[in-house]
């Protein structure tokens, strides 16, 4: 009676465990941790932004002139909503087939990041674009408040681009260099506030303006310190 019940569970629990075993190679195949195979046929282009992963921008076919792929998954700069998150998890990347492109990363500025790439099949190519952030927290006695401004050339002499600040995290992608935000008209004195922002690429710098803020809320710290 004991070899009987042995000989069953053997024949009925082990294909269940190879079944079991069996569909989570295939979950973990399937999800991974990076992205998928490159499509038949194709290359891969792969962007370089220091970590951020998380740009606007468009490619364009450079024999035909097409726009042959676009990605906005960010707000424009304009836009007090929309919670962002510090990085996203892996690099943006897209499947072309061989030849020579253009590829335009949209910054928050009037600036754009434009590089050419040459794809080849069954190939990544890495594209390295040079671009930093900044997050502009504007306080109103304690409280976070949304406040247009102005970004401009380190010097002032040129409007580079429009901004609105968030009561959430909201950051602006810019090409790395040195620029000054501008806070036109404050109601509580009349003046305006200018900030220089220095961005390197893949780093954050976060400017307070108005009271600082009181430990632990969001946006402490010093104008000029960066966080990776």
């Amino acid at each position: 009676m004991r070899v009987a019940w042995l000989r069953f569970v053997s024949s009925t629990c082990m294909p269940l465990m190879l079944v079991a075993f069996n569909g989570c190679a295939s979950t973990g195949s399937s999800a991974g941790y990076g992205p998928p195979p490159i499509d038949e046929g194709k290359g891969r282009l792969m962007l370089e932004t220091g970590g951020i992963n998380e740009v606007n921008f468009y490619v364009i076919d450079n024999e035909t002139g097409d726009e042959v792929y676009s990605d906005s998954p960010r707000a424009s700069a304009s836009s007090p909503i929309g919670y962002e998150s510090s990085y996203g998890s892996f690099p943006q990347y897209v499947d072309l087939p061989p030849g020579s492109y253009l590829v335009v990363v949209n910054t928050d500025v009037e600036d754009s990041v434009e590089k050419e790439v040459e794809i080849y099949m069954g190939q990544e190519a890495y594209v390295t674009i040079p671009v930093g952030r900044f997050q502009l927290i504007f306080f109103e006695g304690s409280e976070r408040r949304q406040m247009p401004f102005l970004i401009y050339d380190y010097n002032l002499r040129t409007v580079l681009g429009r901004g609105m600040t968030s009561t959430e995290v909201r950051y602006f992608i810019v090409p790395t260099g040195e620029y000054k935000v501008r806070i036109e008209n404050l109601s509580s004195s009349g003046s305006d506030e200018i900030r220089p922002v220095q961005v390197n690429m893949g780093q954050t710098q976060t400017i307070n303006i108005g009271p600082p803020p009181t430990p632990g809320q969001p946006g402490e710290g010093n104008a000029d310190e960066g966080e990776r």
